[in-house]
């Protein structure tokens, strides 16, 4: 029986896909049979498995990747339908997520599977320390040794030569407990603080010394990711891929801000008319919606993650799988190319409701604001809490930014809206942000 988050009538659906595209990713459950190939009953396999890069690993298209901690069961029916690609971090949970793969895992042929874990070096005296935290992460995942490494989230291109880093891999490497290195970019951590995600992964390609980039890709952001996938792919690195559906989740704006008021917080007359303006912008999403005769959201998510799927130069995609329902709904697309009326569809989508989607490692519009807040991190965190379900992960790193917060943004003139080359009501969508991401 579909659960109550997994039925949605055309109403529901129209009122959902209408007022929600202000966030900026979800899981939005899907029909198998609008999702992908899988007829109703049917068990979904994963019918694609692509070689990662000169890892030489037949890594599955479609792989498991979430900042929270990871259902076991879910994970082992996934790994029972072909998935065998994980990515996760120290960080995940706390180190939940890491065990939580390390239970599923238990009883399984380990050389069948693919893990990557992420370690931050930053700060780290020397190699030793390194060590230390590759140890702990082994002795989560319950293995003796993890297939990647990775470099998360280095601020800039020159960062991605850290000594301790390179050395510390290179001895693991000879110790049997990590094969491969690799790196992942969000963009800026803070304004003025960092460069572009794609500065940074550019010159972790040229370094040589990476195995595996993981980087932003979807059909509304593809510049950035492109020029990464277009230079890894001359040195045969591997190429995993995270934030592949810029589809948000809906929420009605004005509910919201009847919320906040309950709350206690503040609604002053220009963030009022900010919001007033996201209504008139999410009519576009209505207007499409009956325009294209969609039933369900899963029509146009489906299409976004083909999009990814069809990239010869995508090796394997990183999704969520939080419930059954995802592992029914996902794995259809594997194997899967794009037809004419999805590439139609996501154009139309691009054209009429572009500007609703606020996108990953960009932060563009930072450089705009006066109180400098890193709108980039934040609305990272914001998906977090909306596409991933990891609500308290979310609020703990938003409380522990020392930077300004997005309550600056009630009071300002929205210089961010202005810089944004996308037209993204970014001001609004921050201030969304600060009401989820608020601990008080």
């Amino acid at each position: 029986m579909m659960s109550k988050r997994n039925s949605m009538d055309r109403r529901d659906f129209i009122k959902a896909s209408a007022l929600g595209l202000a966030g900026v990713g979800t899981t939005l459950a899907a029909k198998p049979a609008l999702a992908g190939q899988a007829s109703p009953g049917e068990t979904p396999k994963i019918k694609s498995y692509r070689t990662l890069g000169r890892t030489g690993f037949k890594v599955s298209d479609i792989g498991i990747g979430t900042s929270q901690t990871f259902p076991t069961p879910v994970i082992s029916a996934a790994l029972d339908a072909g998935v065998n690609y994980f990515d996760t971090s120290e960080g995940y949970g706390r180190g939940a997520a890491e065990r939580s793969i390390g239970e599923a895992i238990k009883g399984r042929d380990r050389k069948s599977l693919f893990i990557t874990t992420k370690v931050r070096t930053d700060g780290l005296a020397g190699t030793a320390e390194v060590a230390e935290k590759v140890q702990q992460c082994l002795e989560r995942l319950q293995t003796d040794y993890v297939d990647c490494v990775m470099m998360p989230g280095p601020p800039t291109a020159e960062s991605v030569k850290s000594e301790v880093y390179h050395k510390a891999i290179e001895e693991l490497k000879k110790q049997g407990k990590v094969r491969f290195s690799g790196i992942s970019s969000h963009g800026s951590r803070q304004p003025g603080q960092g460069e572009p995600m794609e500065n940074v992964l550019l010159a972790a390609v040229d370094d040589g010394r990476f195995d595996v980039v993981l980087v932003v890709y979807n059909f509304l952001q593809r510049e950035p990711g492109e020029k990464v996938l277009e230079a890894a792919a001359k040195k045969n690195l591997a190429t995993t891929i995270m934030k592949s559906n810029p589809l948000g989740r809906y929420y009605d704006t004005k509910n919201r801000i009847e919320q906040m008021k309950k709350d206690g917080q503040p609604i002053d007359e220009r963030m009022q008319k900010s919001m007033e303006q996201m209504e008139e912008t999410a009519k576009q999403a209505e207007s499409f919606i009956q325009k294209n005769g969609l039933k369900t959201p899963a029509e146009i998510k489906a299409a976004a993650l083909k999009f990814v799927l069809a990239d010869p130069r995508v090796h394997t995609l990183n999704l969520a799988f939080n419930t059954f329902e995802d592992v029914q709904n996902f794995l259809p697309l594997s194997g899967s190319g794009m037809n004419r009326e999805e590439k139609g569809l996501l154009a139309s989508f691009e054209r009429e409701c572009g500007a609703l989607y606020c996108r990953h490692a960009c932060g563009v519009c930072e450089s705009a604001c006066p109180s400098g807040v890193p709108a980039n991190t934040i609305m990272r965190y914001n998906h977090y809490f909306e596409a991933q379900g990891s609500e308290k992960f979310a609020m703990e790193k938003y409380a522990a930014l020392e930077t300004a917060k997005a309550d600056a943004c009630r009071t300002c003139a929205g210089f961010c809206e202005t810089a944004c080359p996308y037209g993204v009501p970014v001001q609004t969508l921050l201030c969304l942000a600060h009401a989820h991401l608020t601990l008080t």
